[in-house]
């Protein structure tokens, strides 16, 4: 699908994108997440990359750090300046070179948005590129071991286990989730080995818990995060 229809889709679905993750449980449970690996930030530039309606971007901000944020889609760039009036917002596409110098940020922020980008590898490219020698990385995406499954359900209906096809194949669907949207689907080690080509290394990946138990087995992941740290170059003698 051509990247232009597709941000255009993000701009039709960005009001209720919003109402919708405001309510939703794996919402909460991922902020929640967050919230717990990121203690201390004070002092920290962050970039919220693919911010959305801005809602770590105000949160970094709130934690001391010097966070800005930035997303391709126009509609939620309004929002976000709506709701985080006191925050730095920038037009930026995320498969396109990010306008930012190189080696200015502690941390690069993604969360849940790599996958709903169709071309990564310049992405991952520019993340190093503006990310401080000895900076992080942290993205969290749907599990793609697990996301595209459908629901086996116990004779009460409880979803128990997925029936998962093609992991290995990647690929595009179309989700209505809160309008219509592109996910692209790759397996995890596409994910990890393009950080490590790109000097990233792994230092932390969680697999939270299913977000409702009661409804949901607990014990298949449906998100992960990952953490990367980008090498400090060699000291010479």
């Amino acid at each position: 699908m051509e990247h232009t229809d597709v941000l255009q889709q993000w701009d039709a679905a960005a009001q209720t994108y919003q109402k919708v993750q405001e309510q939703s449980a794996f919402a909460a449970q991922n902020k929640a997440l967050v919230e717990r690996r990121f203690t201390d930030v004070r002092g920290w530039k962050v970039l919220d990359a693919g911010c959305g309606y801005g809602w770590y971007t105000r949160w970094f901000q709130q934690q001391g750090a010097a966070a800005r944020g930035c997303d391709g889609s126009q509609a939620m760039l309004e929002l976000a300046r709506e709701n985080a009036p006191g925050c730095q917002f920038d037009r930026a596409d995320l498969q396109a070179a990010l306008p930012y110098p190189a080696a200015t940020f502690d941390l690069v922020f993604c969360n849940q948005v790599l996958m709903d980008v169709g071309d990564i590898s310049g992405t991952m490219r520019e993340f190093a590129r503006v990310v401080k020698p000895g900076g992080r990385m942290w993205f969290s995406i749907v599990h793609p071991a697990f996301f595209a499954g459908s629901w086996q359900r116990d004779e009460n209906g409880v979803a128990v286990a997925k029936l998962v096809r093609g992991y290995l194949e990647e690929g595009e669907q179309v989700n209505e989730f809160w309008g219509r949207s592109v996910h692209y689907h790759r397996p995890l080690s596409f994910y990890l080995n393009l950080a490590a080509e790109n000097g990233f290394s792994l230092t932390r990946l969680t697999e939270p818990e299913t977000y409702d138990p009661a409804d949901n087995t607990s014990h298949l992941p449906l998100f992960l995060c990952a953490e990367f740290c980008k090498a400090a170059p060699a000291e010479t003698k």
